[in-house]
């Protein structure tokens, strides 16, 4: 389980998942990221979903400041 806040879309404030798996590769400091919807719902946003990469955090993935947190006001 991971030590963050539950994540949400930047496009449809929809709740998203993420799974983290080991980065053989990347060495210690490093994973896997799949970041996507919990459910399938119409997003602005679909076309950076899911967002995958290697990371140390689920907010370090490149793209993650487009994608994850609440709707710009």
């Amino acid at each position: 389980m991971s030590a963050h806040p539950p994540l949400m879309c930047r496009g449809c404030a929809g709740h998203l998942y993420s799974v983290r798996t080991r980065d053989p590769a990347a060495g210690e400091a490093s994973w896997l990221w799949e970041v996507d919807h919990e459910t399938p719902v119409p997003c602005p946003l679909d076309g950076l979903l899911p967002l995958t990469g290697t990371a140390a955090g689920v907010h370090d993935l490149p793209g993650a400041e487009q994608v994850l947190g609440p709707p710009p006001r």
